[in-house]
């Protein structure tokens, strides 16, 4: 029996650090890290049992091949599999162009190698690339535009927060450890949410908004704030440019238009904002669930903006955080070898660029599971479909994605393969060992890639690398030892130091740069219900549901209606429904609860087997960055037949 240190993987701001423990070449246990500052020797109840996901007997063991998509997988070795890749590619930059060719990826393994070395091989080939766009841009647009940096407060601070609001967060179920180590001991703490959420019924305040109005909330705060003098006017002064705008803007709100608007009452309003400005500092943590509406970015903007004035941001233990994301590495990906210009697809309008025509003609998917996680499901399965369009899939299981491939190939979990992680929350570094050897025939997606490379001929030196040798070229120059990072965590940055704190901004003033909020206000005048479907503490994206522990508390998928809503479409608790619109249906079970307002149903993300919101989901665009619009989703509700069913074309 050995126990070994290694990393989750998975896109979340915790990044626990773990140890296994190793008993005959097979991992019978991991638990958190007690010695890591921010794990502390847990790990999320998604991942208590990481054992059963290593062992799982549904994993795929060996590469799985066919001639169409309609006929049956059929188990090939590697090389078969690596030459049917090759072939096809190269067929299809020879009659086409290396452009023709998508690879379309996210972070469901977030390590720098994981996610990053493949970028290499798509740079040699000069193929086309998808952008970021389904989680998080707009927020990340909105916090750059006004700060400069992808910066806000660390949890070392947190020890000195006096009050804490969740801005459309959800900490206890996706911050698992922020919540434990911090969160659930501020007092006063603030949610403002649509949904009652497990933070919602935890707080002190739960702001109760109507669902995308968060920007007028936000403005009606800044008001009181400018009225009662609560501003701080020295760093506005020193520190901001465009306070006059803002100041302009939201003196023409006035708070009984901020009620009308949102549903919260003033009272409440004048109570939350008088909170913040006696108990300093205050946190605001702002969620990406708030962003994925088309008026996501001027959401963002409006609540840090709130901050700025406020004189939050660079105090420890205050201002705003959204993202902790900056790159500390080396680019890994070779960009040298691209000769042109890349061609750029946005990744949640997969279905559109897959069915209006064909210039792709092959997609290569790894880190994702488009099938189940981008909007537009029905269109997206449509596209996945062609049988002119070569699939590839590289997974742990056979997915929903990779049902529709023709090339489907194993991949390995963190404890088969070494990689590099960082957090977008804290600033521990430290790198994942390979544990056991490979279940099966599984391999990485760098091994995977390197492979790919030598059999589509390419015999660059890069891809001759070990894991080893690409992280060393991601670590020079950058200070981090490598050898400290295999024990780590390594501490990457100044601790006693609080982002912002020296006054300096990344933008072009070297100031916030403020502008005049805006609230735009929209709707639907065919569907009467608005549909959001976060996340759920029991899936992490489209990952773990198929895990025997998560699927027994999943159950059927379902959705929350509120009672009013419930007695008016005369539907029952335990009703099957059918909710659509005019991209596609699917049938849920019914949830009776004041947990959702009237006119707005929820239904948990993520759930396999082609029962999945995504059916009604829009692939239009946010204001910023091109972002998902996933919460800008109305639908309508009509009893279901008895028996059930997935997704369907309206």
């Amino acid at each position: 029996m050995a126990a070994r240190k290694s990393v989750c993987p998975r896109d979340c701001p915790d990044v626990c650090s773990m140890i296994a423990t190793i008993t005959d070449g097979k991992v019978v246990r991991v638990v958190g890290d007690p010695d890591h500052p921010i794990t502390r020797g847990y790990l999320c109840g998604r991942y208590q049992h990481y054992e059963d996901l290593i062992n799982h007997p549904d994993r795929l063991r060996t590469p799985l091949v066919r001639a169409d998509k309609t006929a049956p997988f059929e188990e090939a070795s590697w090389d078969d599999a690596l030459e049917i890749i090759a072939r096809r590619f190269h067929e299809i930059i020879d009659t086409y162009s290396p452009e023709a060719i998508l690879p379309y990826r996210y972070l469901g393994n977030q390590g720098i190698i994981s996610s990053n070395y493949g970028d290499r091989l798509w740079n040699r080939i000069g193929t086309s690339r998808v952008g970021m766009e389904i989680c998080a841009i707009a927020g990340i647009e909105a916090v750059l535009r006004l700060f400069g940096r992808m910066r806000g407060t660390e949890p070392q601070h947190m020890d000195k927060t006096k009050l804490f609001i969740a801005w459309g967060k959800n900490p206890r179920e996706t911050n698992v450890h922020g919540w434990a180590n911090s969160f659930k001991d501020i007092k006063p703490m603030i949610v403002v949410d649509p949904f009652e959420s497990d933070t919602a019924a935890a707080a002190d305040i739960h702001l109760k908004l109507r669902p995308a109005t968060d920007s007028m909330l936000a403005m009606g705060m800044m008001r009181i704030l400018i009225e009662n003098d609560w501003i701080d006017h020295e760093f506005i002064a020193e520190h901001t440019i465009g306070y006059e705008a803002l100041r302009e803007k939201v003196m023409t709100v006035a708070l009984d238009e901020v009620t009308a608007v949102t549903g919260i009452p003033a009272d409440q309003v004048r109570e939350v904002a008088a909170l913040y400005h006696e108990h300093r500092p205050g946190l605001i943590q702002v969620g990406q669930g708030l962003q994925r509406n088309i008026n996501g970015g001027e959401i963002v903007l409006s609540v840090c903006m709130l901050a700025a004035i406020a004189g939050q941001v660079g105090v420890p233990g205050g201002g705003v955080f959204y993202s902790n994301y900056e790159w500390h590495f080396n680019d890994i990906s070779h960009p040298e070898f691209r000769t042109g210009g890349t061609r750029l697809y946005n990744m949640i309008k997969l279905g559109r660029w897959l069915t209006e025509n064909d210039d792709i003609r092959a997609l290569y998917v790894y880190n994702d599971n488009p099938a189940v996680t981008c909007p537009n499901q029905t269109l997206v399965r449509k596209g996945m479909l062609r049988e002119d369009l070569f699939v590839v899939v590289h997974d742990l299981f056979l997915t929903d994605s990779a049902k529709l491939a023709n090339v489907v190939l194993p991949a390995t979990t963190f404890a088969e393969h070494m990689d590099l992680h960082f957090s977008y929350w804290h600033d521990y570094v430290q790198i994942n060992n390979k544990i056991i050897e490979p279940v099966g025939e599984a391999r990485s997606n760098f091994a995977t890639f390197r492979a790919i490379a030598q059999a589509m001929g390419y015999t660059d030196p890069c891809f001759l690398q070990e894991e080893d040798e690409v992280i060393a070229e991601a670590l020079e120059g950058t200070g981090m030892r490598m050898d400290e990072l295999i024990e780590g965590p390594v501490f990457n940055g100044e601790y006693d130091r609080t982002s912002f704190d020296d006054g300096r901004f990344g933008t072009p003033s070297g100031k916030v740069e403020l502008l005049a909020p805006t609230y735009t206000e929209y709707g639907d005048d065919t569907y009467p219900y608005r549909l959001l479907s976060p996340k759920t503490k029991l899936m992490h994206g489209s990952q773990a549901g198929n895990l025997p522990r998560m699927a027994r508390r999943l159950g059927e998928p379902y959705f929350y209606i509120h009672p009013q809503d419930a007695e008016h479409e005369g539907i029952d608790d335990g009703a099957i429904v059918r909710v659509q619109n005019a991209r596609g249906s699917v049938e849920l079970v019914a949830r009776v609860s004041e947990r959702v307002q009237p006119g707005m149903i929820v239904s948990y993300n993520g759930r396999w087997g082609e029962v999945n919101v995504n059916a009604t989901t829009s692939d239009e665009e946010a204001d910023l960055g091109g972002q998902a619009t996933f919460q800008s989703n109305w639908v309508g509700l009509e009893r279901a037949a008895a028996g059930r069913g997935g997704p369907t074309a309206a």
